[in-house]
Parts: C-alpha cells; sequence; structure tokens
C-alpha cells in the first residue's frame, strides 16, 4: 500500500473531473516522489487518459484545452517514457491556431504550452509564438522557450525580429504609465533575445539592426518614450546589450552603421551631453565593438564614415570618439596612412587622381629628358677604353687613386645600365651614333647646315620612340636629332 497522501492523490488524478483538481493531484505525486516510479499505477493510465481526450474534444473551452496540452507535457517531463506517446497525443491539435497562450495564468503552465509548441511544426506557429512573447509578462522560463521555439522556426534573425516587432505593435497595456510598462516588457524579452542569439546558429540576414530599431520604435509608438528615468535607463541598456551579443556573434553585422539605429533612438531619452553613468559599462562595449569594426574595414582599406558616427554615438561626446579612433590611428602602424590620417582629422581626405590619360600625357613630357639623359649614358660609356687605360696607368704610380677611379667606373656603368631600363619600359631609344655617316632623313634630324647629299654625319642622336611589336623600327619621333 502507498502511503495514504500518495493514495488520495492517485485517486483524485484518475477520477477528478475537475481539470484544476487533476492538474493539483499530479503535483502531489510529483512532491511525494511517486512519479516516476509508480507510473505503472492504471489510476495514472486513466488520468493521462483524461488529459488525452479533453485536448482534442472539440467542445473543450480554450483554457482547458491549453491547460490540457500543459499537463500532458508535463506528464512527459515528469515520466520519460511517456514523451513519445505525449507527442503523438498532441499532434492533432495543431492542425489548426492554438488560443493565446497569455489565457494560462500560470507562468509554469505557459511555459509546459511553449514546450508542446516545439515540439511542433505548423505554418503558423511562428507568428503564434511572437505575440505569446509579446504577451509574456513575467514567466521567464516560458519566455526563454517560446525565443527558442521561434528561432527553430524562422530562416533568419531578421523574420524572427519582424513576427516580435509586429506582435509588440499590437500590445496595449492599462497600467497609469503605458509607456514605462511596455519599456519593462521590452527590457525582458530583449534579455530573452539575447541569451537565445548566444547560442542559436541562425543568421542574421538583411538588416537585422534595423529590425531591431523597428521593433523598440514600434513598441512605444502608441505610448511614447518612458517616463521613468530607470525604465529609459534599463531598455537602454538591454538595447545596447542586445547589439552587442548581436556584433559579436554575427560580426558581419557589425560593420553596417545601421545595425546600431536602436541606439540613436534611444540616445533621444537623454537631453544630456553624455551618457548616464548608469550606461557608461554597457556602451564601452559598444565602443569596442564598432572599434574593431572600423578596424577591419581600415585593414581593407576601406574608411566607414557612417561608422565613425556610430563610434561617436556609442562614446557619447565627440571628444572620446576622437580620442578612440586617434588611439586606433597610433596603435594599428599596418593600416595605410590615408586611412590613419582619417582616423585622425574625422574624415576622409579625398585625393584628386589622374586619370589614365593624363598619366600618360605627363610621362610623354618626360620622355624627351629621359631620351637626353641616355645620351649623357652612351657618352659616359663611350669613354670607357680612355678610363681604363688612365687606371692601368694610376696601378703603377698611384694604387690607391686607381682602385678610386676603378670604382667610378663601375658607377657610371651602373647608372648607365638603370637608365638604359628605365628608357626601355617606356620605349625610349636613340637612333644614329654621335660622329656615325648615315642617310639623311628629315623625320629624325635637323640639319645644322643646309645638306647637299644624302649622307650626312650624326651631331646628336635622335630620341625616338619603337613600338613593344617593332623593336627594330622607330615609330615615333620624340625629339628629333642634329646632322651635318
Amino acid at each position: 500500500m502507498h502511503a495514504p497522501e500518495v493514495e488520495h492523490a492517485f485517486d483524485t488524478f484518475s477520477t477528478a473531473d475537475d481539470s484544476r483538481l487533476r492538474q493539483q493531484a499530479l503535483t502531489d505525486l510529483v512532491t511525494q516522489k511517486a512519479l516516476p516510479k509508480q507510473a505503472d499505477d492504471p489510476r495514472f493510465e486513466r488520468g493521462f487518459q483524461h488529459w488525452a481526450v479533453l485536448v482534442v474534444a472539440p467542445a473543450t473551452a480554450n483554457t482547458d484545452r491549453l491547460l490540457a496540452l500543459a499537463e500532458l507535457v508535463r506528464m512527459g517531463q515528469v515520466v520519460k517514457k511517456l514523451q513519445p506517446r505525449v507527442t503523438k497525443v498532441i499532434e492533432p491539435v495543431f492542425a489548426q491556431e492554438l488560443p493565446p497562450l497569455s489565457l494560462l495564468k500560470e507562468a509554469d503552465e505557459r511555459l509546459n504550452a511553449a514546450r508542446a509548441c516545439a515540439l511542433m511544426q505548423a505554418p503558423w506557429l511562428p507568428a503564434y509564438l511572437a505575440r505569446a512573447i509579446a504577451e509574456e509578462d513575467t514567466g521567464e522560463k516560458a519566455r526563454a522557450e517560446m525565443v527558442d521555439a521561434l528561432l527553430r522556426r524562422v530562416t533568419s534573425l531578421t523574420q524572427a525580429l519582424q513576427l516580435v516587432s509586429t506582435a509588440f505593435a499590437d500590445i496595449r497595456f492599462e497600467t497609469e504609465s503605458p509607456a514605462d510598462s511596455m519599456a519593462k516588457r521590452l527590457v525582458r524579452s530583449l534579455a530573452g533575445f539575447r541569451a537565445a542569439l548566444l547560442t542559436s546558429s541562425l543568421e542574421a540576414g538583411d538588416a537585422a539592426g534595423k529590425r531591431l530599431d523597428e521593433w523598440v520604435r514600434g513598441a512605444l509608438s502608441a505610448t511614447g518614450a518612458p517616463k521613468e528615468d530607470k525604465s529609459r535607463i534599463d531598455l537602454t541598456r538591454e538595447v545596447a546589450l542586445t547589439l552587442h551579443d548581436l556584433v559579436r556573434t554575427r560580426f558581419s553585422v557589425s560593420t553596417e552603421p545601421e545595425t546600431f539605429a536602436a541606439l540613436k533612438y534611444c540616445r533621444a531619452f537623454f537631453p544630456t551631453v553624455s551618457w548616464p553613468p548608469e550606461l557608461r559599462e554597457a556602451m564601452e562595449l559598444l565602443v569596442q565593438n564598432i572599434a574593431e569594426a572600423i578596424l577591419m574595414l581600415g585593414r581593407q582599406g576601406v574608411p566607414n564614415q557612417g561608422l565613425l558616427d556610430q563610434l561617436e554615438l556609442a562614446c557619447g561626446v565627440k571628444e572620446r570618439a576622437r580620442v578612440v579612433a586617434t588611439q586606433l590611428a597610433d596603435k594599428h602602424l599596418e593600416l595605410s596612412e590615408p586611412i590613419r590620417d582619417w582616423l585622425r582629422r574625422g574624415r576622409f581626405v579625398v585625393q584628386a587622381t589622374a586619370t589614365d590619360t593624363l598619366q600618360e600625357s605627363l610621362l610623354q613630357a618626360s620622355d624627351a629628358s629621359l631620351g637626353m639623359a641616355l645620351i649623357e649614358a652612351r657618352k659616359l660609356k663611350a669613354m670607357d677604353d680612355t678610363l681604363q687605360r688612365v687606371v692601368s696607368t694610376l696601378e703603377i704610380y698611384d694604387p690607391a687613386a686607381a682602385t678610386a677611379s676603378q670604382a667610378y667606373g663601375q658607377q657610371v656603368h651602373a647608372t648607365a645600365a638603370a637608365i638604359a631600363q628605365v628608357a626601355k619600359r617606356r620605349g625610349i631609344d636613340l637612333l644614329g651614333a654621335e660622329g656615325e655617316e648615315i642617310d639623311f632623313a628629315p623625320k629624325y634630324f635637323d640639319p645644322l647646315s643646309p645638306v647637299s647629299g644624302r649622307r650626312v654625319v650624326v651631331r646628336r642622336p635622335a630620341i625616338v620612340r619603337r613600338s613593344p611589336q617593332q623593336q627594330d623600327a622607330a615609330t615615333d619621333v620624340v625629339f628629333k636629332g642634329l646632322v651635318e
């Protein structure tokens, strides 16, 4: 025989027609530790069947149907072997949308009903769960279950935020201060989402930060800003912490300035120059997040002015933002100078760049000078034999001077080779050599005196540009040579 209390609880659970009495009997069985050890008692099975019939009966009242759903799930939580049966029994209930979970007055009942929703798939469930989140007051475990179930039934955080935003827009409070009541509801809901962000692998989606802003703005659109300082501070802190968790778990959104739009909305709550002291710790987290985003883009050579503006928003005052940005520039020497200058100035100075045509025109204007340098380099090389004879003589009479002269000759050769290499890259070459006798070509040479015959003597080579395809042909005259 069982203890009298256990016997009474089993009897009540088996025979009671009142749902609340049967619910209390199950609670007593759990409290007396009769379950799950004595779950094979036939009276327990009859109680289970009572709930199973009630949950699907067409005439069942909305509250009783939800309670039956919650109690069946609770029985599966207590007696694990019942879970497959519970899932099968409640599945037909989800063929159509359930009554609002807010009809259940106890948070534990809403928790178990939310667990039932988490077991099922139905096209109406995402919007239904979003509404349940918006209507949930102080049942934090129930809200967490709702958020988790919602995130497992959408394709992105953006979609989840849109659904919750729509649900919150329909919520109304019959209190002395609806704005403060809404702010408190937002704080609890944001905290629930924040916890889920850290464990969910759901992708962010498009403009998740903007959807978060729409959620907060839309919820307060009918009531206005919270009136109590505590409500304003608590809501702003939770928005900041949610943004922090969003960008550190989905860091791709950290480089989008609109991600922080909700923070800008909250800034209007405070007429002071800087954030209230109670918010500085949370804001410092965002300062670090935004600074990292600026640095990540800066390493790619991308100055994002919008992020710099968000840094100022998170810092609270422009001077603090300037200090943070300057420290980034001073610490990270790997950044390009334009990016570091942008961080220090707070604005990006666009350097005017020449077009390809203009750049080529500027280079062509220097080609004549390059050709002249090539002529002088050729003259120096022509004196190489003379220099070698001088070196040979100096080796006998002044070895130290011979060494210096030989080094000078090597330097001349290196300089001439460098000039020739640059000229080759530009296609610059010389036509004719000084003192060489050639046929007169008016295209390439100007005469120093009247020319009487076809043959002339070159006094200064012509500077020409050769085509890469026809290296042996001078196709363009850069600067005419002189002949006589």
